[in-house]
């Protein structure tokens, strides 16, 4: 049974000892996981100082990554952690382990990546996320993916079979389209 006196003891001790490893000045934090309003704000805090900070956090996508940052604070603090993600984030990478289909490699990732452009910073702090996915899409002069090039990818390389590509795809239609050849870059509703 879990002791909420006990979790709360692990966020203090989590708190107390970002805070201190900020003052030893290490180049780069990792954060195992950003589960609650205190871990990330103390992450961003160490952001904004200068340091780089690496952080994971449960998510179906890159582009939903800001909807459950956003879950785990009040919607009065929304527009300021909106501001905190926008000009202190330099991307996210979301990342899905497949079963390989070449002999000796087990697993494979497939990656969709959202670098914060001016298009991305923009759209996080007018709270359009849902356009997020679209900025993805054409952003790939500025390092971006979507899952769909992905897996289109690891296709390509024969890394993975169609069937596992088109189980996890989050559009299959535009999978096909890509398998076909057909790249869909035009900007959408941007």
């Amino acid at each position: 049974m879990i002791n909420q006196r006990e979790i709360g003891q692990d966020v203090l001790n989590f708190s107390v000892g970002m805070k201190h490893a900020v003052r030893e000045d290490p180049d780069i934090i990792l954060v195992g996981e950003l589960r609650d309003e205190e871990t990330f704000m103390t992450a961003i805090h160490a952001a904004e100082t200068g340091h780089l900070v690496f952080g994971t956090i449960h998510a179906a996508s890159a582009s939903t990554t800001i909807g459950r940052i956003l879950d785990l604070f009040p919607e009065e603090m929304h527009n300021a952690i909106r501001s905190a993600i926008a000009f202190n984030m330099k991307g996210i990478v979301a990342q899905k382990l497949l079963r390989s289909i070449r002999p000796g490699v087990s697993r494979v990732p497939t990656c969709e990546v959202m670098t914060f452009n001016p298009i991305v910073k923009k759209l996080v702090l007018e709270g359009h996320d849902n356009k997020l996915p679209d900025a993805i899409r054409i952003g790939a002069e500025d390092g971006m993916q979507d899952f769909t090039m992905s897996l289109k990818q690891l296709i390509d390389d024969e890394l993975i079979d169609r069937p596992t590509a088109f189980e996890v795809a989050p559009n299959k239609d535009a999978l096909k389209m890509a398998l076909k050849g057909i790249d869909v870059k035009a900007p959408g509703i941007i």
